[in-house]
């Protein structure tokens, strides 16, 4: 195309008007912003806004974050910034399909290692005041305000990310497992997100089923002798 910037209007309108739309609209409005400069105002705030309930299952989901690591990869962001996209994921992986947790994950981890300042969010303890270093007893309700649309207003940083826990409990023990690298140091070196985007149940269950067991699995039920026993309802209609 002779002049790509010709499509900004044409594409900025495409990216305000919200759902799959605006998935499609989002890389080509990067190609504007970032080779042909263009300013577009309140851009992660509607980024922000893209993160909704549907974003982890639709089929554009593997184009969508892959530029949405490279939106929240510079280190300039600011931390409440970073915290609110953060504090949203893993609200949204609570109750997204594993082949959408399996995504987030990683996605977490690796912003957290990008943004040391974040990782209050995984260190802060209930019940313990950083303001003056003593004990109190804090309300249980989490500060983080879901349905704020201003990033800065969220409170995101103020909060904690107990979703991670509650995936650390998963019903997939590979979700379970994934979600586990939270409890151990952050010497390991970022997750390489490619490898997370294109699960689907299909890849789950072909990896699931091609496995080999390393010992056979715990049976509760004892296996039948005899059609019928004695003492069982039947007895009383049949002479064993």
């Amino acid at each position: 195309m002779n002049d790509p910037r010709s499509l900004m209007d044409f594409l900025s309108n495409a990216y305000a008007a919200g759902g799959s739309v605006s998935l499609l609209a989002l890389n080509g409005l990067f190609t504007l912003i970032s080779e042909h400069n263009l300013n577009y105002p309140m851009f992660y705030e509607k980024l922000y806004a893209l993160l909704d309930r549907n974003i982890l299952h639709v089929k554009y989901r593997a184009r969508f974050f892959r530029l949405f690591e490279v939106f929240l990869g510079s280190s300039h962001l600011p931390s409440y910034l970073v915290a609110a996209f953060i504090k949203r994921l893993a609200r949204l992986a609570i109750a997204a399909p594993p082949s959408g947790a399996v995504i987030v994950i990683p996605m977490i981890y690796n912003l957290l290692k990008d943004h040391p300042k974040c990782m209050c969010l995984i260190h802060r303890t209930p019940g313990y005041d950083e303001q003056t270093g003593e004990e109190k007893v804090l309300p249980g309700n989490d500060p983080y305000l879901a349905e704020e649309k201003d990033l800065a207003k969220c409170m995101a940083l103020e909060s904690s990310l107990w979703e991670i826990e509650t995936l650390q409990n998963h019903y997939y023990p590979n979700i379970a497992t994934l979600a586990k690298i939270f409890n151990e140091p952050f010497h390991k070196p970022k997750f390489l997100l490619e490898d997370f985007l294109d699960h689907t149940y299909a890849t789950f269950f072909e990896s699931d089923s091609s496995r080999k067991l390393k010992k056979a699995p715990a049976l509760a039920a004892q296996p039948p002798v005899a059609l019928m026993r004695a003492g069982d309802a039947t007895s009383d209609f049949f002479v064993f």
